[in-house]
């Protein structure tokens, strides 16, 4: 879910496009939960870790990079053996490890601040301040098929205080991201996840 934050330069406005956009609700459909990755943050994690007692290790996963995503800044982390980003994990099907039989996030009060906001794109200008919202990109070039509709959604400020957190929270991951990056030594995964600040627990005592 890269497409969060696109740059821009005109100021936010609100008109009934945006807060008609703030009132889809989710249609349970999980096609979110399936055919996407899940960006995440040192924060997303700590907060799953917490709620569900799982090694950090075992909760994300990597993929690597290639040509086409050039034009991402600021999310490749350099490892050992190449560049790569880190998501939320998946189950051998594809299902997003958090996805319940009912369509349900079993996770759902850790979720990562990218689902928090879905299936809406915040846009940011320069100075990285919010300034437009719009339907999130994976639902407008049918990348999934979201069968969000038109309900009570949620107020503007309510999203706007998500939206928010989730950019201090991206930008501070930005910033140890670089700081690793700066290193001499790479490491693996679980390397740069130690240096998160995450312990790594043997498999015979996972939850």
């Amino acid at each position: 879910m890269h497409a969060i934050i696109s740059l821009v330069i005109f100021p936010m406005k609100i008109n009934k496009r945006i807060s008609k956009l703030l009132k889809q609700e989710c249609g349970q459909c999980s096609s979110c939960c399936r055919d996407i990755q899940v960006d995440i943050t040192d924060r997303d994690l700590k907060r799953l870790v917490m709620l569900t007692g799982i090694s950090a290790d075992k909760l994300v996963r990597l993929y690597g990079h290639n040509k086409d995503d050039n034009d991402v800044e600021g999310d490749w982390i350099n490892l050992s053996y190449g560049k790569r980003a880190i998501v939320l994990n998946k189950k051998r099907n594809g299902d997003c490890i958090f996805l319940g039989s009912n369509n349900g996030c079993i996770a759902y009060k850790a979720r990562p601040m990218t689902c928090r906001i879905f299936p809406i794109c915040v846009v940011y200008d320069e100075d990285h301040d919010i300034v437009n919202l719009e339907k999130s990109e994976v639902i407008t070039d049918k990348t999934i098929t979201c069968k969000c509709s038109p309900g009570t959604g949620q107020t503007y400020n309510n999203f706007m205080s998500t939206a928010k957190k989730a950019r201090v929270e991206h930008a501070a991951f930005i910033k140890k991201i670089d700081r690793w990056n700066a290193r001499n030594n790479k490491g693996n995964k679980n390397d740069f996840l130690q240096f998160l600040g995450f312990k790594i627990l043997p498999d015979c005592i996972q939850k």
